[in-house]
């Protein structure tokens, strides 16, 4: 009975070993193409990235023996294909410099969410860990690439251009194509409620995030972890426009992100369907299908939270939502570091784009919302609201009231001084719309 059993395990062993042999024939080509423009850093950052990165980021790869072994070099070479489909640092000069800027922030924010690099690499690779230390570097170091400064006449003359055109109805885009992907252009999103805004000073963008009525209702019931099915976000940007004095407003319209919830439809991108559209005549962003592969892996990082950034600001002693508030434009204070919205009721909404000329209709009313500003601890590169600071209500009649109230409980406030609230009037009434085609 041994012998025969010993006999079986000989066997087993030996055609083991036979697969083990004959898989080591089965070997994706990992190629190494010239390097065409490679990054250029500080010593310490090049150094780090060259250890942690370059092997799958690159076309500089170095496999050690044990990588070179099936079937681990199959996982090796589809570590190293994806990663320079999504980023090769061999290929870096080829890219415009604001992509570049966009990289190293979306790098940085992956590193310090934990999702690279990946863990299984790390595993493997224990010299690819990034420490603490290190991390606080590419922090600094990424973060030495913003630079906000007033906006030059250039791009004031674009965005005026576009709004111009915006509220003469010359922005019409017309037949929308869909994206890649077949997702469909929703133009309704700008009916929808407010999810929360964001000050994306990484890339001088400002945004506004609005949820469908499942993501409102899934927001005031909390089950946000997983969303439920249906749920609907659309991530409206405009270019910031700064002044001199740090008041910050929405520029030209930049582009439209829709993220769609159905965990079987899109079950292979993470149970989202992704979309994107791009400028003034909602041009679809991407070529082909593989455009969502950069959407996945921007929010991977988030794959404890459902794979969404997002995290919605509510005020509890000012309900929006039952309100019916639209958004009109938004605004940040950099030297006070507050960021506000301007929301109007349905009437307000659609005299918006009218009123700089015109004003607003008798019945209108205007509610501004000014919140302090807190860095977003799920991107660094962003800001998002914080504690409220103060919400005004500007009800548009013959004359018009005011009304204010301020601290985290909204208490209302008095106000007795004719000239202030008459200014307050005079500011709210002259908030320029953010262009939404």
């Amino acid at each position: 009975m041994f012998k025969r059993f010993s006999k079986k395990t000989r066997l087993l062993l030996l055609l083991t070993g036979a697969c083990l042999l004959a898989i080591q024939f089965i070997r994706p080509e990992i190629g190494h193409p010239p390097v065409t423009g490679d990054l250029e850093a500080p010593p310490e950052i090049k150094a780090i990235l060259e250890r942690a990165c370059y092997d799958c980021h690159s076309n500089e790869t170095k496999l050690r023996w044990y990588d070179q072994l099936a079937p681990a070099y199959w996982r090796v070479a589809a570590h190293v294909r994806e990663g320079r489909e999504v980023l090769n640092f061999s290929a870096w000069q080829s890219l415009p410099p604001a992509v570049q800027k966009g990289k190293l922030f979306e790098s940085y924010n992956q590193v310090q969410a934990g999702a690279m690099p990946l863990a299984d690499y790390q595993l493997v690779h224990p010299s690819a860990k990034i420490t603490p230390a290190e991390l606080a570097l590419l922090k600094n170091y990424v973060g030495s690439l913003v630079s906000i400064q007033p906006a030059d006449s250039a791009a004031i003359a674009g965005a005026d251009k576009q709004y111009r055109q915006w509220t003469a109805g010359a922005l019409q885009p017309g037949q929308v194509q869909n994206a890649p992907n077949g997702i469909g252009y929703i133009p309704d999103y700008r009916n929808w409620q407010v999810v929360t805004i964001s000050d994306r000073f990484d890339n001088g963008t400002m945004r506004v995030i609005y949820g469908n009525d499942i993501a409102m209702k899934a927001i005031r019931e909390n089950r946000t972890n997983p969303w439920p099915n249906g749920t609907i976000f659309a991530k409206a940007a405009w270019k910031e426009l700064q002044d001199a004095d740090g008041q910050v407003r929405t520029g030209e319209f930049w582009q439209v992100e829709f993220m769609i919830k159905d965990d079987k439809k899109y079950a292979d991108t993470k149970g989202w369907g992704w979309a994107r559209w791009r400028g003034p005549q909602l041009a679809p962003y991407g070529k082909h299908l593989l455009f969502t592969t950069e959407c996945v892996n921007c929010h991977r990082p988030m794959k404890d939270k459902d794979y969404v950034f997002t995290i919605p600001t509510t005020l509890p002693a000012f309900q929006f939502s039952e309100k019916g508030l639209k958004v009109i434009t938004s605004s940040i204070d950099r030297k006070q570091n507050t960021m506000s919205t301007l929301y109007g009721n349905q009437l307000a909404f659609d005299h918006a784009a009218e009123a700089m000329d015109t004003g607003y209709p008798t019945g209108a009313e205007l509610t501004l919302v000014t919140w302090r500003q807190r860095e977003d601890p799920h991107w660094f590169g962003a800001n998002i609201p914080g504690t409220p600071q103060s919400v005004e209500v500007v009800q548009v009649a013959a004359p018009a009231t005011y009304r204010q109230y301020a601290g985290a409980a909204l208490a209302p406030v008095p106000n007795t001084d004719t000239l202030q609230v008459n200014a307050r009037i005079k500011y709210i009434l002259a908030q320029k719309p953010s262009v939404i085609p």
